[in-house]
């Protein structure tokens, strides 16, 4: 006896092992499930009662008006559910009077147990996806509670056509009723076996009645399981159409067989046009472990065509799933190109918008920054920038679509004009930018590929760029520059000089220092213009300019030379006795010795002219004339007495 209770334990635990759940439904996410649908004879909008889905469990009382007069009921609370049901107390399945929610109490109850007004009605609810049984020993499983009465109670209805049609399960329960608590309910049936798409349903159906009672068909914890281990397969099932645009959405529904690891990616492959795989496309993913529908979209750019297939594939464990079985055709959409931004130069000409929207389509219309229709043209010297609109306006049935560009247009370097400019050699250096002729004023100067100017002070001519540099793509602009450096005018350095009334008649130039330019012009003592030589017979002693004109912006320059006109009539003879010595030279000084009183001492060169005036008196005695500036040479000392005059001759060396 005991071996064959260790037997039974065994297989009951191997059979638990090898059981592979397909579809499990706790109503406490997304559910799996549509409510109040039209499917055996359903209403969608019932006055009376709905399928809800939550946690109330709750009782309460309202009241509900029925032949016009108001009636009072009272809901009980619908029972706590037991360990066993995953995540027990949480959200449910459940029927729910309308009045009583009117009344805020949404726990499982029904009209006809809380009121006599409720019509006959049918209230269905159902899977949303198709489960793939591919074994042969395939149970349905789930909790439930209904205490109803003979007209209002709960079936469960099963299709193999994804909905389309149901069947009503009779066994082992036809009819769910007169069950107040909480019960799990488990059927197989051969029917449920390989099958591709099998779907399941309840139906709460609420009779006239005078004897019902609360609580109404409640469903949790719903399981669809296969006895055996089965081997894993992905079938795509059929699409809502056949032809999509580029760029649409669609879903794709799968049926996943077998057993997928935690963290299992679905993806939806399309094929290329001829319906190989042999560079798929991922068009959607799903994360999940079971049966589903992927959202899916066309990609924008796929290439028109009428044979493309779409496949599923997992990742854990990789399994590559059947193609749905009809063509797709893609068509082309409409496609505007993506949203971007652009950058112009001003005054750089005229760009077609379309070719900054790369792919596309060429049967559309733009608008401007303002909203008006605009001709897709940019002239760059005369528009705006903004952001423009691209609409298409195409034929066929695919969406239009719309992008915008943003155009940035920025000012063009501007270095301004050529520039040609005089300079003077002895001019202030010049401020090179103030000589830029309607350009911007941000722009270097280079000479010689160095932005070291050239010497101004140094006459010639020079040549410069002016470089403004543009912010891209504006490009570099250039102005050439061209400075002529003019030499100043030189009139030489003045002078005054002392010449004998009988010298010969000289060049006037030749008393000025410095090398003075030739081409100039002379004026007189008076202003009046005069020859370029001097007469010393005829004069006049003065002051002489020497003006000679410069280049432009050059001014003139001048020199002078005073001219004092010496008669050079020698010492002459004396007629005074001889008064004095000469001591010798000290420096630039001669010593000189009177024996009378002097009234002044000229200093006469070799040509008889005065070149130095001692003026006095000089006492008797020793005497100390400086005579600085003179040439070495001999020189007569002509000293002026009380009673004539006397002669000194003396020899001075220049200091």
């Amino acid at each position: 006896m005991r071996a064959c209770v260790l037997l039974s334990i065994v297989l009951l635990t191997l059979s638990a092992q090898a059981q592979t759940v397909l579809f499990t439904e706790t109503f406490d996410g997304t559910p799996a499930f549509a409510l109040n649908t039209a499917d055996q004879g359903g209403v969608t909008n019932s006055l009376d009662n709905t399928w809800l889905i939550n946690s109330a469990y709750a009782g309460g009382s309202g009241s509900v008006v029925c032949l016009g007069f108001p009636l009072p009921f009272t809901v009980p609370g619908t029972p706590a559910q037991p360990g066993g049901i995953t995540n027990a107390n949480g959200n449910y399945l459940h029927i729910t009077s309308v009045a009583a929610q009117n009344s805020g109490v949404l726990s499982c109850c029904f009209l006809a147990a809380d009121g006599l007004c409720a019509s006959q009605a049918s209230h269905f609810a159902r899977m949303t996806t198709d489960v793939a049984t591919g074994a042969e020993e395939i149970s349905l499983s789930f909790w439930w509670l209904c205490a109803g009465g003979t007209n209002n109670y709960g079936e469960v209805y099963y299709s193999t056509n994804s909905g389309s049609s149901w069947n009503v399960i009779n066994t082992p329960i036809a009819q769910y009723r007169n069950q107040g608590n909480w019960v799990q309910q488990s059927i197989t049936l051969p029917a449920f076996s390989n099958q591709a798409t099998l779907r399941f349903g309840f139906r709460f159906f609420n009779g006239t009645t005078l004897s019902a009672q609360d609580p109404a068909f409640a469903v949790d914890d719903v399981r669809i399981t296969a006895a055996g281990a089965v081997p894993n397969s992905i079938a795509t099932g059929a699409l809502a159409g056949s032809a999509y645009c580029q760029g649409a959405q669609l879903s794709v529904p799968y049926t996943a067989l077998g057993t997928y690891i935690g963290g299992n990616i679905f993806s939806a492959q399309l094929s290329d046009a001829s319906g190989s795989f042999a560079a798929p496309t991922v068009i959607g993913t799903l994360a999940s472990t079971v049966s589903g529908s992927i959202s899916c979209t066309i990609p924008a750019l796929a290439p028109p065509g009428t044979g493309y297939r779409i496949r599923v594939v997992s990742s854990d464990p990789v399994t590559v799933g059947s193609a749905n079985a009809v063509d797709i055709t893609i068509t082309a959409a409409p496609y505007a190109g993506p949203d971007d931004q652009v950058t112009l130069c001003k005054n750089s000409g005229i760009y077609d918008l379309l070719q900054f929207m790369p792919g596309a389509s060429t049967c559309g219309g733009w608008t401007g920054p303002g909203g008006a229709p605009f001709s897709g043209q940019l002239n760059t010297a005369t528009d705006l920038g903004g952001v423009f609109t691209y609409t298409t306006n195409c034929p066929g049935g695919c969406p239009q679509d719309a992008a915008t560009l943003t155009v940035v247009l920025l000012n063009p370097a501007n270095a301004g004009n050529d520039v040609s400019a005089a300079l003077c050699s002895n001019g202030t250096p010049p401020s090179l930018i103030s000589y830029v002729n309607g350009g911007d004023l941000t722009g270097i100067f280079y000479y010689q590929g160095s932005t070291i100017p050239p010497d101004f002070s140094v006459p010639g001519t020079y040549a410069l760029d002016y470089v403004v540099f543009g912010t891209a793509p504006c490009t570099n602009d250039t102005a050439d520059f061209l400075f002529t450096v003019n030499a100043a005018a030189n009139a030489g350095t003045s002078s005054s000089v002392t010449v004998c009334q009988n010298d010969p008649v000289t060049p006037l130039i030749d008393f000025l220092g410095g090398s003075p330019q030739t081409n100039g012009t002379w004026t007189g003592p008076t202003g009046q213009n005069v020859p370029s030589v001097f007469n010393p017979a005829v004069g006049p002693a003065g002051l002489y300019t020497h003006t000679v004109a410069g280049t432009p912006p050059c001014g003139q320059a001048q020199a002078f030379v005073a001219i004092v006109i010496d008669p050079c009539q020698g010492v002459g003879e004396a007629t005074a006795a001889q008064p004095m010595r000469w001591l010798g030279q000290e420096g630039d000084a001669h010593n000189v010795e009177f024996d009378a009183q002097a009234r002044s001492i000229d200093v006469v060169d070799a040509r008889g002219r005065v070149v130095l005036t001692h003026a006095g008196p000089f006492a008797a005695g020793r005497q100390s004339l400086v005579m600085h500036g003179l040439s070495s040479g001999s020189y007569v000392l002509r000293v002026t007495m009380m009673d004539g005059f006397a002669a000194l001759r003396i020899a001075h060396q220049a200091r």
